[in-house]
């Protein structure tokens, strides 16, 4: 079925990428500023570039307008604008020439279009570029200003230098962000660590310790579906930095990372549910264990979402964990979940209008084609190939987690429309519930993201400015002292 890219990103908003997702998150470590990521909740890869003044001679149109070197603010902000509009309008080719030799070979054509595609996803349709400024940095003319979506407003930088571009940033503006009520910051430390994801690409993370730790419980952070960055960024939200500052200040050490998907430049159509979650949480695990604040039997998976849905796979190939915390596993297959969850955001007002109703029968193709593995060459659906959907068909979850034995604590929120109590809490406690090891604990006024709202929800409260409910944390907290026998 052919598909208008831009529509179906932009009507499926949230849909099972989001923080069904972690759909990511976006966001810098806190005192750096090497990764370019949205405001919405989608991290680039690696896509800050330096400035520079070298490169070869210009080969297209679009390049030759770029080499012009001028100092023109104006003239500086219309090319600002022009590549945006390229970006908006899907030309992902003709906005990757626009870069120099060097910007080039640091940014691919496909993370450029991962970058743009995931904004739409999570931040709705494109409005405007505004508060555009230009300055001189480092050789080149660098214009900085506000990309406007319908629910998010990350800062844009572009750098111009004799060549082309030179330079290309969208990241949230970290301002937002505050930490919660619960987080005592005297009580940890934090540091940065890097895991090795491939060959060719690490990933970035976090490590936070108790203040004077010595064996204490462990617990790595998984995130949700599509590229999320280590704290889980969803416009001023910081979910994952929440829980890791949270649990910190309670005595547990965590670590969080950027996701692959988000920091490395994979193949979409090749990879796997294994390629994109399962391998790096397991690289993570060793990592914390290695720590010597951390009591080695003393780990703990805590995976969201989707990655909620994978932890209990995590731990059957890890083996050796202390527990597993699942926060809004989803027990139903993918397909329905992107079916159910794109039905009730257009019938959430009453009513679902022609527009509405000609997008879901969008939706429902590409669910029937999720369903069939019917995909052509190189094509993704949901940030997916045909690889990752038949991966996780073949996975079976509430087999897997019946198998374990250890500790599991599953968490819903009764708000969360994306993983919800009826259709995913109610067939785990079916699947593990006389389990004596399990805990199931429910949240009514929780959502997705395990953060308090009000009225009918909706994915717009996501980029309300809060924090993960304090009672989420205390609970997490326990069950790692009580995993590791504390």
């Amino acid at each position: 079925m052919s598909l208008d890219r831009r529509r179906f990103l932009s009507a499926t908003g949230t849909g099972l990428i989001g923080l069904l997702a972690g759909c990511q998150s976006g966001g810098t470590t806190d005192g750096q500023d090497s990764v370019a990521t949205t405001d919405a909740g989608t991290t680039a890869p690696q896509t800050t570039l330096p400035p520079t003044e070298t490169g070869t001679e210009t080969t297209t149109d679009s390049q030759t307008e770029e080499a012009t070197t001028t100092s023109d603010p104006e003239e500086l902000k219309r090319r600002a604008r022009e590549f945006v509009a390229l970006l908006d309008d899907g030309s992902f080719e003709a906005a990757h020439e626009r870069f120099n030799s060097t910007a080039a070979s640091q940014i691919s054509q496909s993370q450029l279009e991962r970058v743009w595609s995931g904004l739409e996803q999570e931040s709705g349709a494109f409005q405007s570029l505004s508060a555009m400024e230009t300055t001189r940095r480092d050789g080149s003319h660098v214009v900085t200003g506000t990309v406007e979506f319908e629910r998010a407003r990350p800062e844009f930088v572009l750098s111009f230098g004799s060549d082309g571009i030179t330079g290309f940033r969208i990241r949230p503006r970290t301002s937002d962000w505050s930490a919660p009520s619960y987080a005592d910051e005297s009580a940890f430390t934090e540091r940065e660590v890097s895991l090795v994801a491939t060959d060719g690409c690490s990933l970035g993370g976090t490590l936070t310790v108790p203040e004077g730790a010595a064996d204490v419980p462990g617990v790595v952070l998984v995130h949700g579906q599509g590229p999320s960055d280590r704290d889980g960024t969803v416009g001023p939200n910081r979910p994952y930095k929440d829980l890791a500052w949270g649990l910190a200040s309670r005595g547990v050490a965590v670590l969080r990372y950027d996701k692959r998907t988000q920091a490395c430049d994979v193949d979409l159509a090749e990879i796997t549910i294994d390629d994109a979650v399962t391998e790096d949480a397991l690289t993570a695990v060793d990592a914390l264990r290695g720590t010597d604040a951390v009591a080695d039997d003393d780990v703990i998976v805590a995976g969201h979402s989707i990655g909620a849905t994978l932890a209990p796979r995590i731990a059957a190939r890890d083996g050796d964990l202390a527990g597993v915390v699942m926060l809004a596993p989803l027990a139903r297959s993918a397909s329905e979940a992107i079916l159910d969850q794109n039905q009730y955001l257009a019938e959430r007002d009453g009513t679902v209008t022609d527009a509405e109703e000609e997008l879901l029968a969008q939706v429902r193709g590409i669910v029937e084609q999720i369903r069939s593995l019917d995909f052509p060459d190189e094509e993704t659906v949901y940030l997916g190939g045909d690889e990752y959907w038949r991966t996780l068909r073949e996975y079976d979850h509430l087999e897997t987690a019946q198998e374990l034995d250890l500790a599991r604590l599953i968490l819903q929120g009764g708000r969360d429309y994306q993983v919800t109590v009826e259709d995913d809490f109610a067939q785990w406690r079916d699947a593990i519930g006389d389990d004596e090891s399990v805990e199931f604990q429910r949240y009514p006024k929780l959502n997705h993201l395990f953060m308090p709202g009000s009225g009918k929800p909706g994915r717009e409260e996501y980029f309300d400015q809060n924090h993960v409910a304090e009672a989420v944390v205390a609970d997490l907290a326990s069950f790692a002292d009580e995993a590791a026998g504390n």
